[in-house]
């Protein structure tokens, strides 16, 4: 759930739950927070919490060499959800198939505008979601 998602659902009753929020903003809190679940979610791993802390130290160094960031998923994932999206096996998907899949990893903003390429090619897709989690990570 993004920031401004939140702030939608959340009706701010005081001065205090309007500083805590914009905080939580500031320092992208709620984004890490979401993103780690996800991890957690996709992994499932029988140990939760040791996978947390080995997530978190793994961003920790990742931030300091400036490699090695954690994906969410690995290319043989990536390769069956973009098969899912081309049954027929063209080679390629619809940017509108493209914004949707953005949108459920979590790696599209809401009022983010792409590129108005019609074809996406599974290395294009690949690049794209795998560029957009280094991103996400570099910036925590």
């Amino acid at each position: 759930m993004s920031f401004e998602l939140l702030t939608r659902k959340l009706e701010l009753n005081s001065p205090l739950e309007e500083k805590a929020l914009s905080y939580l903003e500031k320092h992208r809190i709620l984004d890490l927070v979401v993103n780690i679940t996800t991890s957690v979610l996709f992994s499932r791993p029988d140990k939760p919490r040791e996978f947390l802390l080995n997530l978190l130290a793994r961003i920790k160094i990742a931030k300091i060499t400036s490699v090695d960031f954690p994906y969410l998923m690995e290319d043989s994932n990536l390769n069956s959800m973009f098969e899912v999206m081309d049954p027929t096996n063209q080679g390629f998907i619809t940017n509108v198939q493209f914004r949707e899949a953005l949108h459920t990893l979590g790696l599209l903003s809401p009022n983010e505008e792409l590129s108005v390429e019609e074809i996406i090619t599974r290395e294009k897709f690949k690049q794209e979601v795998n560029k957009r989690t280094h991103k996400i990570w570099e910036d925590f």
